[in-house]
């Protein structure tokens, strides 16, 4: 296990030593949000190729720390460096919201819309955001739940609550059929003691 600090070096040790001080300099003094802005412009930058893995896992941190729509498009563009992770983000054209109801049979899910997110290409898994419809048609900024399901399967479904994004993340990289060099230690990074790798 390692604390915050050293995800967070984790991320760092990709970038070149200026912008990497920049974003544990932001980090330090609590501003993760713009330390995650840093981060990704920094990797765009300097054409820093990352992981499939990465990519999912700085996916995640952005939505855990209410970034996702300012960073996902960049987090699509940095550059991949054709790892075997079989973690994929969705792109986002096809992230087609989905009825809560086509995904899986639990009533919690009726209501809302599920925004498939990122793929296992081994189990054929999908992590979705599962959000509420607005007055206006559109889906709520924050998701209300997450859930791991297979379309053919709405049965075999698992749902998480609106702050356990990592778990869902650490069931979906446990896949048995992954590599095991592609597989992540996640867990939520607000406690003082958790893990994740960012380097992949």
């Amino acid at each position: 296990m390692t604390d915050e600090a050293t995800v967070w070096r984790s991320l760092a040790d990709l970038l070149p030593p200026a912008p990497a001080r920049q974003v544990m300099d932001r980090w330090s003094i609590g501003e993760q949000e713009s330390a995650l802005d840093l981060a990704v412009s920094a990797l765009l930058e300097h054409d820093i190729p990352i992981s499939a893995s990465i990519r999912a896992q700085l996916a995640v941190a952005s939505e855990m720390w209410g970034q996702r729509e300012a960073l996902e498009e960049r987090i699509g563009r940095c550059r991949a460096d054709g790892d075997v992770s079989a973690l994929r983000l969705l792109a986002l054209a096809d992230a087609v919201p989905l009825t809560g109801a086509s995904v899986s049979e639990r009533p919690e899910l009726a209501d809302l819309l599920v925004v498939p997110w990122i793929r296992c290409a081994v189990c054929e898994q999908v992590l979705g955001r599962a959000h509420e419809r607005e007055p206006w048609g559109g889906l709520s900024f924050l998701a209300a739940r997450y859930v791991l399901f297979r379309p053919e399967a709405p049965a075999q479904a698992q749902v998480f609550g609106s702050t356990s994004v990592w778990e869902a993340l650490t069931v979906l990289a446990s896949c048995p059929g992954d590599q095991p060099a592609a597989h992540l230690r996640l867990s939520h990074p607000r406690t003082s003691a958790s893990e994740l790798d960012f380097r992949g």
